[in-house]
This record gives C-alpha cells, sequence and structure tokens, in this order.
C-alpha cells in the first residue's frame, strides 16, 4: 500500500506537466519557430497543425477546386506538384501540406521566410505580422489561447 502511494506521489506532478503543456504556439514567436520547424523537417502533419481555421478552410476550398478543373489544367498542375492528376482530384488539407513541403523551400515563399531570423514583430490584438531579415512579412492570428500561420493573405 505504501509502494503504491509513493507512486501515486511522484506520478502526480509528472500528470500535472504534462497535462498543462501547452499544444500549440503561445506567442507569435513560438508559432513563427514552430513554422519554421515543420519546413525544416518537411513535416506535413506539423505544417498542417501551425494553420489558422480560415487557412485550412482556403485550402480545402482550392483542392475542391482541383477536383473541378477540366483534364488540361488538371495535368498541367499535377506535371507542377509532380503527381498523378488523379491525386489532385481528392488532395486532403495534410496532402497538399505534403506538396508544398515537396516543392521545397527555394520554390516556397513562406518556406524561403521561415529559414530567416526575426527582425520585428508587429502586434495588434489577435493579429501579428512577423518581419524577417530579408523583407518578407508573415501573419499570424490568435486562435484561442495559441497563435496561428494565417495564410489567407496569400
Amino acid at each position: 500500500m505504501r509502494l503504491l502511494k509513493s507512486a501515486l506521489v511522484l506520478l502526480l506532478p509528472v500528470i500535472v506537466i504534462i497535462s498543462c503543456t501547452p499544444r500549440a504556439a503561445l506567442t507569435p514567436q513560438a508559432a513563427f519557430h514552430d513554422l519554421k520547424e515543420a519546413f525544416r523537417k518537411s513535416d506535413a502533419a506539423g505544417l498542417e497543425r501551425q494553420l489558422s481555421r480560415d487557412s485550412v478552410r482556403k485550402i480545402r476550398r482550392m483542392t475542391e477546386l482541383f477536383s473541378l478543373m477540366d483534364g488540361r489544367q488538371r495535368d498541367a498542375l499535377s506535371e507542377k506538384f509532380k503527381v498523378p492528376p488523379e491525386r489532385l482530384k481528392k488532395l486532403s488539407v495534410r496532402d497538399y501540406c505534403a506538396l508544398t513541403l515537396a516543392l521545397g523551400k527555394g520554390s516556397n515563399a513562406v518556406g524561403t521566410a521561415t529559414t530567416r531570423a526575426i527582425v520585428g514583430i508587429d502586434r495588434k490584438g489577435p493579429r501579428a505580422v512577423i518581419r524577417v531579415d530579408n523583407g518578407m512579412e508573415l501573419p499570424f492570428v490568435k486562435e484561442g489561447p495559441y497563435w496561428k500561420f494565417d495564410m489567407t493573405g496569400f
């Protein structure tokens, strides 16, 4: 019985720490860092987690439009993304993120920006813009307690 109580006393702080750990970025800088890591690791799931709700809606709308394209348009897009045209008909948000990451940092403005150093942050209420040393700016939005990348302006 004493062993059980001792184990419970030791385990309780661990449970509290784990349950209180943030599940997403609590500052715009942390959100930028998480976005940077998703690009660095080519982590589609990580990139998807960094997206604001409006960004996810925008991607869903874009992927719906892919499925409505005529054959020539879809063939051209599939050549750019280097995927079969039929796959473009049913892309998920994560699939879209994976394709974005597959294009590489050099051909993606956001990926390029995440390789740069932060030189400024303009924060106004639930919105923030992070400026990096090559002049690019990335918008972030606060959703609940967490900051997310807002790609709706791109």
